[in-house]
């Protein structure tokens, strides 16, 4: 897959690929990742490339719109839940808080690597709680422990693919 061989686990220090990565999480919640994929370009169209500037810009009638493309998965909490995190990511910014820095200094700034072998798996609500209350109290909707390591193990704060995967050993020379 695509995804897995060049995207997923690399890691991401862009403001506008990380409030990406979160909206394609928050959207992903009680889906596949492979359908979040295929709507993926439509959403990128729908919601200006996760700018979250032209995000939270947005009026009524062009939210009412979203809840009627059928080009998109048109949850309207999904939806509204990234109009409001950009929203808070914008006043956020404005202030001069970085969404990249939050997340990175999770991780102490350095990629964790799980070293995960085939049947393993991490227990990870201890492991992000601190970082989703963060989020929450921020003011971000729709986050919860899964969509927040889910979001780290995309962007590459999180080395999670399996030992016996080469994009592991690749990934864990990223982290050395």
């Amino acid at each position: 897959m695509i995804y897995h061989d060049l995207e997923w686990g690399v890691p991401v220090h862009d403001e506008q690929r990380l409030f990406e990565n979160l909206s394609l999480e928050i959207f992903q919640a009680g889906l596949t990742w492979q359908l979040i994929l295929k709507y993926r370009q439509a959403l990128r169209q729908a919601f200006y490339q996760f700018d979250p500037q032209l995000i939270a810009q947005m009026n009524t009638k062009q939210v009412q719109g979203l809840y009627h493309d059928n080009r998109i998965i048109r949850n309207h909490s999904k939806i509204d839940a990234v109009i409001e995190n950009s929203k808070v990511l914008t006043g956020l910014h404005q202030m001069g808080w970085s969404l990249s820095e939050t997340l990175w200094q999770h991780v102490n700034a350095m990629p964790l690597d799980h070293h995960l072998a085939p049947g393993e798996v991490i227990v990870t609500k201890p492991f992000v709680s601190t970082l989703t209350e963060q989020l929450k109290q921020l003011g971000f909707k729709r986050i919860g422990p899964k969509t927040c390591y889910a979001l780290l193990q995309a962007s590459g704060m999180v080395n999670d693919h399996l030992v016996n995967c080469y994009r592991h050993d690749e990934l864990s020379q990223v982290v050395s």
